[in-house]
C-alpha cells in the first residue's frame, strides 16, 4: 500500500514538471507583446477610427485568452495591466467615433430644423423645431462635455434658444393684440344692443383656441354687465360670443363679422 502510495506521488510530481517545462509563461508572452507593438504601430499609422478599434479589441481577445491560461505569476500580472491599457485605448477611439456620429446628426437635424424655419409660418411647428434642437444640443453636451465641436455646439444651443424666445414673445403680443380688440368688440355690440346703457363690468367666460395650417382660431364668450344711464336702474346680463384669428405669415390679427349676443 506505501508502495503504491509513493508511485502516485512521484506519478504527480513528474507530471507537474512536465507541464511546467511545457508551459513557459514568458515565452509564451512574446508573441503577445509582438501583436501589441505591431498594432500600436499601425495605429499610429492611420486615422481610421474603426479600423483601429478592431485592432485594439482583437489584442484585448489575445490578452484575454492569455490570461486565462496563465491564471497566475507576475507574466499574468504583466498581461491585465496591457489588457486595462488596451481596453482604455479602444474605449477612447470609440468616443471619439460616438462623437463625431453624434455631431454628424447634430447637422442633419439642424438643416431639417432651418427648412422648417424658412418655409413654415405655423407657430406651434416652428417651436417644435427650436425645442428639438436645444434637446438635441444639451444631450450632444451631456454625452461629450469636451469635443472639438464644444463652441460651435454652445453658439448655436444659444441661437436656437434665443429664437424660440422670439417666437414665443411674439405669439404672445399678438394674442394680447386680438384679445384687446374682442374686448373692444364685445363692448361695441354690447352698446348696440342697448345704446342708452353703460357697461359696467365684462368678464371673460370661457376662450377656445384651435389651429388650422398654421392660422390661429379664437373663440370667447364674454358676460357683459350693463346699467341703464338715465336713471341706473335698467341692468342688462348679456351673453356675447366673438371670433377671431391670428395670420402667422402675415402677423396680423382679425376679428371676424359674425358676433353672437344673448341676453
Amino acid at each position: 500500500m506505501t508502495f503504491r502510495l509513493l508511485h502516485l506521488f512521484l506519478s504527480f510530481i513528474i507530471i507537474t514538471l512536465l507541464i511546467s517545462s511545457c508551459s513557459n509563461p514568458k515565452k509564451d508572452y512574446e508573441p503577445v507583446q509582438q501583436l501589441q507593438t505591431t498594432t500600436e504601430q499601425s495605429i499610429a499609422g492611420t486615422s481610421d477610427a474603426a479600423a483601429n478599434i478592431k485592432s485594439c479589441q482583437s489584442v484585448i481577445d489575445v490578452l484575454q485568452n492569455f490570461i486565462k491560461t496563465h491564471p497566475e505569476g507576475e507574466w499574468n500580472v504583466t498581461a491585465k495591466a496591457a489588457l486595462y491599457g488596451w481596453q482604455a485605448k479602444r474605449d477612447s477611439l470609440q468616443e471619439v467615433v460616438n462623437r463625431i456620429s453624434d455631431f454628424e446628426k447634430i447637422q442633419k437635424l439642424q438643416g431639417a430644423a432651418e427648412d422648417v424655419m424658412q418655409h413654415s409660418f405655423d407657430y406651434v411647428v416652428r417651436m417644435k423645431s427650436c425645442d428639438d434642437m436645444i434637446g438635441a444640443l444639451q444631450e450632444y453636451f451631456s454625452n461629450h462635455p469636451q469635443s472639438d465641436w464644444s463652441t460651435s455646439a454652445q453658439t448655436a444651443l444659444m441661437s436656437w434658444k434665443s429664437r424660440k424666445a422670439n417666437l414665443v414673445q411674439q405669439l404672445s403680443f399678438l394674442f394680447n393684440k386680438l384679445s384687446k380688440l374682442m374686448e373692444q368688440r364685445a363692448i361695441q355690440e354690447a352698446e348696440k344692443v342697448h345704446q342708452m346703457s353703460n357697461v359696467e363690468k365684462i368678464q371673460l367666460e370661457r376662450s377656445d383656441t384651435t389651429s388650422v395650417g398654421g392660422n390661429i382660431n379664437i373663440t370667447k364668450v364674454y358676460a357683459v354687465r350693463m346699467v341703464g344711464s338715465i336713471a341706473g336702474k335698467h341692468i342688462f346680463k348679456l351673453d356675447i360670443t366673438i371670433s377671431g384669428g391670428i395670420n402667422p405669415e402675415t402677423k396680423q390679427t382679425f376679428v371676424k363679422e359674425n358676433v353672437k349676443v344673448v341676453e
